[in-house]
């Protein structure tokens, strides 16, 4: 489908207008409104681009091409699919949260544009038909937080945090690279005119010779971008100690797990297919080890963190499985984890710009001073929990039916993850809301303000989403229903749901799945 109006082209290139605007205005609260402006403009224009979009049809749609890189072959060409289309409301959702609900103090000019740079080249990743341009893309939603945290740089720990994310997100970008550069000769020796264009890519293939090392390359830039574990390191220090924002829609906006749907899988199905069951158990495992360091954790910006990071090991093992219910589930939960666990540090960084910590060994008692604190803090973590009602239900229950109907020993890890997860919330609430104040902290915790109404309108709204996605998950599932069955291929696909999908209607069974 094509449209007379390059609404992808404005969509990508309005959030880095509007962080260029920024560098014009000179008071605080123009700078605020001027990016919640544009925020709130790029959720519409992806709100258009879903109404445009035709759910449970294959292939990409809304086609936009300008231009050909001469001697290349790059092609800056734009386009959406079911994975991807969600994927663009996603990010520009948790965007306009970050700066409408965001503290005041943390969002100056620079965190601001950061912001919308790191949305603008979010965007521009998932909008990309061509190989090399999300390349490009996928490299460049990594400079603003870069950028930010060498300015930060000057006490210890953030000079720390940015080498800590330098070795990290350099060690990703590479093997991006390099197997990019090698997907672009071969195309060059083959005679292609668009070596990296991704349709005519999958439908080319590459060689035999080729498919591991590349296959290599690409999951180590997926693993690392996904923060699994043993790549995960960089995450929790981004979260307790680098800026405001940045690092959470990195990770939310989840271009590693896009990265593997889109390119890795089609790509590359036989590499997946042998690796399917050794990388599950690893993303399995990932997410138990990351739910186990969770509960370590004195510090709530460290634990959101770790809860990431044992997040993203789920949806690995979601796709890996490689069912439908199990690969539904896995990017479900990508679109439950994200805004839920948003509107969770959204409420975390509120307690820290009231009582000037995370730390929960110096908090407690604060349910008497900030009742709706309190409450939105457990209405969100357990809309990150896979509550009933709420849409990560629906996500888990989908990974964990798939995860049963292939390999039921491997569902203990799921089981074992979602019940440490719960320990980590409650006590974690406990410490922080229930009991008598810290020792010494008595006199500073009877001066915290309860939620203003801007921080409680968004938090309410995110979570409000969370429950309406789990009551009525259907249209998300049929937006991606085509893709699912593709990438879960005819073996793990029964005749009813081929059947089902050719009609762009959902599966019969993750429907009835996804039911709570």
């Amino acid at each position: 489908m094509r449209t007379s109006l390059p609404l992808l082209s404005l969509l990508v290139v309005l959030p880095a207008l509007g962080a260029a605007v920024l560098r014009q205005l000179r008071q605080p609260e123009r700078q605020r409104q001027a990016a919640l402006g544009v925020a709130a403009l790029t959720l519409l224009l992806t709100l258009g681009a879903v109404v445009l979009f035709e759910g449970g049809v294959p292939g990409v749609q809304l086609h936009e091409s300008w231009w050909r890189v001469p001697g290349l072959g790059v092609e800056l060409r734009l386009g959406v699919d079911g994975m991807s289309v969600l994927a663009l409301v996603v990010t520009a959702l948790l965007t306009l949260g970050l700066v409408a609900a965001g503290p005041r103090q943390s969002l100056d000019r620079g965190t601001l544009g950061a912001l919308l740079l790191t949305e603008s080249m979010t965007l521009g990743f998932f909008c990309a038909e061509d190989l090399a341009l999300m390349t490009v893309f996928f490299i460049a939603t990594l400079v603003p937080t870069g950028a930010l945290l060498a300015r930060e740089a000057r006490a210890r720990p953030e000079a720390r945090t940015l080498r800590t994310f330098g070795v990290y997100m350099l060690v990703s970008t590479l093997p991006l690279v390099v197997a990019t550069a090698l997907v672009g000769l071969e195309g060059w020796r083959s005679g292609a005119q668009t070596p990296f264009a991704l349709t005519e890519l999958i439908a080319r293939g590459l060689p035999a010779t080729w498919h591991l090392p590349v296959f290599a390359l690409l999951m180590f830039a997926v693993c690392v971008r996904m923060a699994v574990v043993p790549f995960h390191s960089w995450l929790p220090v981004l979260m307790a100690r680098g800026p405001f924002g940045v690092g959470l829609l990195l990770v939310n906006a989840h271009a590693g797990l896009y990265l593997l749907v889109r390119v890795v899988m089609p790509l590359l199905p036989g590499e997946w297919n042998r690796g399917g069951v050794m990388l599950g158990t690893l993303g399995l495992c990932a997410a138990l080890y990351g739910s186990v360091l969770a509960l370590a954790q004195t510090d709530l910006r460290r634990v959101v963190g770790f809860l990431l990071a044992s997040q993203s090991g789920l949806m690995l093992a979601g796709v890996a499985i490689g069912n439908t219910q199990s690969i539904s589930g896995a990017l479900i939960q990508s679109v439950a984890a994200g805004i839920a666990l948003t509107g969770l540090d959204l409420v975390v960084r509120a307690i820290e710009a009231r009582t000037g910590t995370t730390d929960m060994t110096r908090l407690g008692g604060l349910v008497r001073r900030a009742p709706r604190l309190a409450a939105f803090f457990f209405l969100m973590g357990f809309g990150s929990l896979g509550f009933p009602g709420t849409l990560s239900f629906v996500g888990e229950d989908l990974l964990l039916h798939g995860i049963l109907d292939t390999h039921p020993l491997v569902a203990l890890p799921l089981l074992l993850t979602t019940a440490i997860n719960g320990v980590t919330f409650l006590r974690a609430f406990q410490r922080t809301f229930l009991g008598p104040p810290a020792h010494g902290q008595a006199a500073l915790l009877e001066t915290v303000e309860d939620l203003l109404p801007r921080e409680r309108g968004m938090v309410f709204a995110l979570f409000a989403l969370v429950v309406l996605g789990g009551l009525v998950p259907g249209p998300l599932l049929h937006l991606r229903a085509s893709q699912v069955e593709s990438l879960a291929g005819p073996e793990s696909s029964s005749e009813h749901h081929g059947e089902s999908a050719s009609r762009g209607e959902v599966p019969s069974k993750a429907l009835s799945l996804a039911r709570p």
